[in-house]
């Protein structure tokens, strides 16, 4: 009796007219719209504006309250199926229609090959929270993601961790050619940034790969190091040749 009650208090709050008789056989099964439930709650009607809609009233109408599912099929506005807070299903209306329109609202939608994650402001902006395509790419702030996460904003956290293979600890190899300093000077002026790195242009057209640009920053900290070195040495070399020099005019 208790699932009868539940149940029926849910087919109040389907919006969808039918012709069709509401009917409660004694096999459990509950139909909307239809005589011959085949499931325990089944609604029969068009899937262009199917959904149903638990009503929460207040005395205050801006603390009204409304949970609905809907299940549409392709073509319609809401494709597929999907559960929101303040929002409706509708074939006549464009776009995510809320019910009070004096709060925000949010939604999920669960589409062919495809899951999106909204939210309304108070202001009716619509804003795309989460977004997995086909591909299982996951884009936040974006309906394209590219990568298996896609970001169309600032991300903080505390640690990020990368993985990157082939790090450079060749450069300390003996058959390493390191370049020299004449010839950087030479690239600097022609091309304004150095070896192996990428120019302003192609990081602002196509970002970066920070997995690959620590390897090569770290590449390029161990090159220097190197020409330290060998510049310790000759300063070396020069102080002793001075104090040989010093020596011999005594």
């Amino acid at each position: 009796m208790k699932l009868k009650s539940l149940l029926a208090l849910l087919i109040l709050g389907i919006t969808q007219q039918v012709n069709a008789q509401n009917t409660f056989p004694g096999d459990g099964n509950v139909g909307v719209g239809t005589g011959n439930p085949a499931y325990k709650f089944q609604i029969a009607a068009g899937h262009g504006n199917t959904h149903m809609n638990l009503h929460f009233a207040n005395a205050n109408l801006v603390q009204d309250a409304h949970l609905s599912l809907w299940a549409s099929e392709p073509g319609w506005t809401w494709t597929g199926a999907g559960i929101g807070n303040n929002v409706f299903n509708s074939a006549t209306a464009p776009g995510i229609v809320r019910i009070n329109d004096l709060r925000g609202a949010s939604y999920i939608r669960l589409l062919d090959q495809e899951i999106r994650l909204n939210v309304i402001k108070a202001d009716g902006t619509d804003l795309s929270a989460l977004a997995v395509d086909a591909q299982g790419n996951i884009g936040m702030g974006t309906l394209t993601p590219k990568e298996k996460l896609s970001v169309n904003g600032n991300i903080r956290a505390k640690e990020v961790k990368v993985e990157a293979g082939n790090w450079p600890d060749f450069v300390f190899e003996a058959n390493y050619k390191i370049t020299s300093l004449a010839e950087l000077e030479k690239y600097i002026k022609a091309h304004k940034h150095l070896p192996d790195m990428p120019s302003a242009k192609e990081v602002s057209e196509q970002g970066i790969e920070l997995g690959e640009l620590n390897k090569k920053l770290l590449q390029k900290m161990e090159e220097l190091t190197l020409h330290l070195i060998e510049k310790e040495k000759q300063i070396d070399a020069l102080q002793n040749l001075v104090e040989k020099q010093r020596g011999n005019i005594k």
